[in-house]
């Protein structure tokens, strides 16, 4: 069998499906006849894909190395969960936080909603951020990360700003990528938490870091 092209037609097959299981993939330019890439072939698939995986990793075996959310596969242990810096929590004298109504994200997939930042003070605040704030998925028990967005973001640099008594609308990315191999590669069904960490401008002196209260989320089939 040749691998590589019976691997790259089934990679075109998963890249046309909608929503597509892929996240990343080995280039699929190179056209019968040339000769291949040598394996391993790095495949990266969205959490929910586990079947998808389960089905490359019997047909290829070690021909593929496998990456399913944050988590390799089947081995599941982490890959690169970004670490988060330790912030205190966010002052409600200062600052309010909410959603912009419930929260619900199927196992393994992600959603984009708006933060509401509300600014209890005299004082324009400025904050930095991405292209999006990014939320982790928290055990409201613990407060222990247990999830969230895995891999880069886009490296453009954001921000946004709070009129003094106003309230802002900021983009916030919800994803549910399990970090803990013990709750599987996605965050399973259940009633969990958010939270997200602010980066407030300050003038004179470094930027300030605080993080906001735990907000309900509830994770279905």
């Amino acid at each position: 069998m040749d691998v590589w092209q019976d691997l790259r037609t089934g990679l075109l097959e998963l890249a046309d499906q909608d929503p597509s299981p892929l996240r990343a993939w080995p280039s699929l330019s190179m056209k019968p006849g040339r000769n291949p890439p040598p394996p391993p072939y790095s495949i990266w698939l969205a959490p929910w894909a586990a079947g998808v995986a389960a089905e490359l990793h019997q047909r290829y075996g070690a021909g593929v190395d496998l990456r399913l959310g944050a988590l390799r596969y089947p081995e599941r242990t982490t890959v690169d969960v970004r670490e988060r810096p330790t912030a205190p929590p966010l002052d409600e004298a200062e600052l309010t936080v909410a959603l912009d109504g419930p929260l619900s994200i199927r196992s393994g997939h992600a959603t984009t909603r708006e933060l509401l930042v509300g600014n209890r003070t005299a004082a324009r605040l400025e904050f930095v951020m991405g292209p999006l704030l990014v939320a982790d998925v928290v055990d409201p028990r613990t407060g222990e990360i247990v999830g969230g967005h895995s891999g880069s973001m886009d490296a453009v640099r954001g921000g946004f700003s709070v009129a003094p008594g106003g309230t802002t609308r900021v983009p916030l990315l919800v994803a549910t990528d399990s970090f803990d191999p013990n709750l599987g590669y996605a965050v399973p069904p259940g009633e969990w938490g958010i939270q997200v960490t602010l980066t407030a401008e300050r003038a004179p002196g470094p930027a300030s870091l605080s993080r906001t209260p735990v907000l309900p989320l509830t994770v279905i089939a």
